[in-house]
């Protein structure tokens, strides 16, 4: 069963703090230790204010409500004990129902005493048009959810829809709210805007910079009213795709963007794409033109920019379990089986904050979680394996 969801005046207070984090981490290595254990002093990164363990929550998979709810919120727990001190949803998970099995699960683990709210980094996303669970039950009730919901009332035009997908303000300020509500928790932590690669097709390139500049003044809003704390971008391809491509996201313009609207201290403060050894785009593709003029992989765009980067589909959906060479496995030594190999690749990877991985059994739990006493390998092993692959590619053609 679904857990319900809070009113507004039921919120938990509070948000993830540089100290709270911290003494999270700290924690964990003294439990570490306690159990015959050393804790891997780069778990947790810091790339700007807050202590990020390098494992996160996704809560991509599964089916709306019933068994994967109860599994989503078994897990939580776990993680906490384990070392994740992450969790990245969306509102569009499983038609919003990871944002209520995770809330419920976090708010009893907080009340518990298992953890403090101002240890623990939530993350969620919105922009992608998401009907109500409890008036959803087929394809076309959810298409009437979606048109009372958002189009009779107003919230949002049939103009700013774009793919299925919208960043005008009063859409995305509407799924704040949601979201808060959903999770039970007065300040979501990280509030990032869903492929808004997709919008840049029926905008145009001004009309996107606008309509930009408009979703992050919204955003701006959201922190000043203590709704999030500060906001960013998950993408897919936008990214990763050359400067010619009608869908890509330039990295300068993102954050010049960010500039015009909250000046200096502006609060875009992440970002999200996929990346691991099915998708190495991210270090492999020069897509980002800098503003020196030289042409540069997006990671290595955002290094020294303060900002949390999470790597998604670090295990390609779980299609990469079966398919990691031989080679890679070997150069991970402390990280045996393909699984842990692969998620080691990722978050060794230089600029990479937390990988986000699909997690509903405990025995997944304790398997990636062993990465919490192993170091991240060196940045160059990752860069390494790609320069083999390349030349292995090169001999079979």
């Amino acid at each position: 069963m679904t857990p319900p969801v809070p009113d507004a005046t039921e919120l938990l207070p509070g948000r993830a703090t540089r100290v709270g984090t911290r003494r999270f981490a700290d924690r964990l290595a003294k439990r570490l230790e306690d159990a015959g254990r050393l804790a891997a002093p780069d778990h947790f990164a810091r790339p700007d204010d807050l202590w990020l363990s390098s494992i996160a929550l996704g809560t991509l998979r599964g089916d709306p409500g019933g068994v994967d709810d109860l599994l989503y919120r078994s897990v939580v727990g776990d993680l906490l004990e384990e070392g994740t001190n992450v969790f990245n949803t969306a509102l569009s998970d499983r038609y919003q129902t990871s944002e209520r099995a995770v809330g419920h699960a976090l708010r009893r683990a907080i009340r518990e005493g298992r953890a403090a709210r101002d240890e623990i980094v939530v993350v969620t996303k919105g922009g992608a048009m998401t009907p109500d669970p409890d008036r959803a039950h087929d394809y076309t009730s959810a298409q009437r959810d979606l048109y009372s919901t958002y189009i009779d009332s107003g919230i949002v035009s049939l103009d700013d829809i774009h793919r299925g997908h919208s960043i005008a303000p009063g859409f995305l300020l509407d799924q704040v709210q949601r979201s808060r509500r959903n999770l039970g928790l007065e300040t979501i932590d990280y509030y990032l805007i869903q492929e808004p690669e997709l919008q840049i097709k029926g905008l145009g390139v001004d009309g996107f910079r606008t309509a930009l500049e408009a979703a992050f003044g919204a955003l701006e809003e959201a922190v000043e009213r203590g709704w999030i704390g500060a906001y960013g971008l998950a993408t897919w391809e936008g990214f990763l795709v050359p400067d010619s491509d009608r869908n890509h996201l330039g990295i300068v313009e993102i954050f010049e963007a960010a500039l015009d609207v909250g000046q200096a201290d502006h609060h875009l403060r992440a970002i999200q794409l996929p990346y691991g050894l099915a998708m190495g785009e991210g270090v492999a593709l020069e897509s980002q033109l800098g503003p020196d003029g030289h042409s540069r992989a997006i990671l290595d765009s955002l290094r020294d920019t303060g900002t949390a980067v999470f790597a998604s589909a670090p295990l390609y959906g779980g299609r990469l379990v079966g398919q990691v060479p031989t080679f890679v496995q070997q150069a991970f030594p402390d990280a045996p089986g393909q699984a842990l190999a692969a998620l080691q690749f990722a978050r060794s990877t230089a600029n990479i904050t937390s990988v986000v991985v699909g997690m509903r059994e405990g025995a997944h739990v304790e398997e990636n979680l062993r990465l919490a006493s192993v170091p991240r390998a060196r940045p160059e092993i990752p860069a390494r394996l790609f320069a083999e692959a390349a030349r292995a590619q090169s001999a079979e053609a």
